[in-house]
């Protein structure tokens, strides 16, 4: 499968999470947030960000990542969650901690609070399988000035 990243870490080793936290995990933990479109990757980037101009978002790029079909992968089902999970994020950062510290698969699939029917793609990149998930593409896009308006 292609997954989609936008993201100013080029890299797949799940930098940002070192540094924020974000709805799956708490600050200081690796992982690598995904899409599976790039709308829905720069979605998830806007709405978690205090950006106001399109300059502030400069050396952000889409990353096309190629996740191989066989890889260790996990669905989260809704019915696992209670049903204000997207309005409680101490719930959904508990998971996403535990599905990291307990290693049980390279890919958890999650869904988007964002878009109705899309599964968002997290990478553990400490995961053995984790390894073969390959960036294909790093591209450049300016941002649009009227995203950044709209918000």
């Amino acid at each position: 499968m292609i997954a989609w990243g936008f993201s100013r870490h080029v890299g797949l080793g799940g930098q940002g999470g070192m540094v924020a936290s974000g709805r799956w995990h708490t600050r200081g933990r690796r992982i690598l947030y995904c899409a599976p479109d790039p709308a829905t990757a720069l979605l998830e980037v806007l709405v978690h960000s205090a950006v106001r101009t399109p300059e502030a978002l400069a050396g952000f790029q889409f990353l096309k990542i190629e996740v191989p079909d066989e890889l260790s992968t996990e669905r989260l089902e809704d019915t696992f969650l209670p049903d204000d999970w997207p309005r409680r994020v101490e719930v959904t950062r508990e998971v996403g901690d535990r599905w990291l510290r307990e290693g049980t698969s390279a890919i958890l699939l999650v869904r988007s609070v964002l878009v109705p029917e899309t599964w968002n793609i997290l990478v553990n990149p400490l995961h053995d399988d984790a390894a073969r998930v390959a960036s294909v593409a790093e591209i450049e896009f300016p941002l649009d000035a009227r995203l950044i308006a709209a918000a």
